[in-house]
């Protein structure tokens, strides 16, 4: 009873404000007919009108689809470089010059700031990008979006590119063999330049990558003509396999993915390098993912075999981490009974529960010497064609000492 008299009370409300819109003139006739006739198919269809709550959320919705007001009070369009300049008394020229890389007077500067602060003014970066400035936004394109090595690499970059006053445009690619629409569509926003994180973003992308009007840079692999920083794999695999040869293991496989990554074919021939040298065989074990679960599932076969391994290198930590859970699934003692050694240096690597022996490859370094290149290209250089390449180093703990 309390519920159809809110309701009826709402129904008066509003015909009462349609009839003083009608009025006021803001409602035209055709559009209260239709208004009149709803109402009326409403009133009939429905024995219980609906929750007086429902009118409350529609007109919330609504005011999220309005213009923001400006900081005036009154509904418009986005603040102009005009306005800016008509509210300081310069010229719209000025504007520009001081929002970019031109050069205005101290007292200049200071109008158009406090102008700018009045009206709630921001220069619009793809308008900028479209007069021959720079944008400041640097795209980051990566394949793997749960690799905890990946995540640190993101995480470091970020905070770079933040001290280097630019900005990070970060675009997951999952397709192996052409760019995504999505991908494409971020590219739209005029980026300065494009990094190529890790080795799983496939050959065929990069390639199509390399014929856009952006410089491309690489992080974390070689090759296809693009100039980038990498961990050296090759020396890194080799470091491994000559440690496990000289801790005395004889029967060592190495764990990874079947795809022939960058990173994965470089590090095999290092470690496989390594291992003939000594005159020992080259076992493998083949993962169906990069993770945990490939890691685990690789060793648990390797474990199952008549002739277990007695040493274990993974391609990266994660995986290094499932072999570690397999061994204790087969009661083998770690270091004693088998080793395990691992790749990237992540930070569970060093926490004591696991202490997993790694190959660490100086990221800080890297970074450092990206963001070098990177910045290159905002003085008019060139993009380089050439990668350099960090070394790695080796970090013995717990697993494999």
């Amino acid at each position: 009873m309390v519920r159809r008299i809110i309701n009826e009370a709402c129904g008066e409300r509003e015909r009462a404000e349609r009839r003083a819109a009608i009025r006021s003139g803001r409602i035209g006739a055709s559009l209260t007919t239709g208004l009149h006739a709803r109402a009326i198919t409403a009133s009939r269809r429905s024995p219980e009108p609906p929750c007086p709550c429902a009118r409350s959320r529609s007109r919330i919705g609504d005011r999220r689809m309005r213009p923001e007001r400006g900081k005036d009070g009154t509904m418009g369009s986005r603040v102009t470089a005009q306005q800016v300049a008509d509210l300081a008394g310069v010229s719209r020229s000025a504007v520009s010059r001081c929002f970019g890389d031109g050069q205005v007077s101290e007292e200049t500067r200071r109008r158009i700031m406090a102008a700018s602060q009045t009206l709630g003014y921001r220069p619009n970066a793809i308008a900028r990008s479209l007069t021959g400035q720079n944008t400041g936004l640097i795209a980051l394109l990566l394949a793997e979006i749960d690799n905890p090595y990946i995540d640190l690499v993101l995480k470091k970059l970020l905070l770079a590119i933040a001290e280097a006053d630019k900005r990070a445009l970060v675009i997951p690619e999952t397709r192996q063999h052409d760019l995504t629409g999505s991908t494409m569509h971020a590219l739209d926003y005029q980026a300065d330049a494009i990094v190529v994180l890790g080795g799983t973003v496939s050959d065929h992308v990069v390639e199509q990558l390399r014929g856009l009007d952006t410089p491309v840079f690489q992080f974390g692999r070689q090759g296809g003509g693009l100039g980038g920083v990498a961990c050296d794999n090759e020396m890194g695999g080799r470091m491994g396999g000559r440690f496990l040869v000289q801790s005395g293991r004889r029967r060592i496989a190495y764990i990874t993915k079947a795809a022939a990554t960058d990173a994965n074919r470089r590090r095999r021939a290092g470690f496989a390098a390594a291992l003939e040298a000594a005159g020992l065989p080259v076992l493998e074990g083949v993962a169906q993912d990069n993770g945990f679960e490939g890691g685990y599932q690789a060793a648990t076969r390797l474990f199952s075999a008549p002739e277990p391994p007695d040493a274990l290198f993974c391609f990266n930590d994660i995986m290094a981490l499932g072999a570690l859970q397999a061994a204790a699934t087969f009661r083998l003692r770690v270091p004693e009974d088998v080793a395990i050694l691992g790749f990237d240096d992540i930070p569970m690597a060093g926490w004591p529960a696991f202490g997993l022996s790694t190959v660490r490859p100086n990221l800080d370094l890297q970074i450092g010497k990206l963001m070098a290149m990177l910045l290159e290209i905002y003085e008019g250089a060139p993009a380089r064609r050439t990668v350099d390449l960090v070394q790695p180093d080796l970090v013995v703990r717990r697993t494999a000492a």
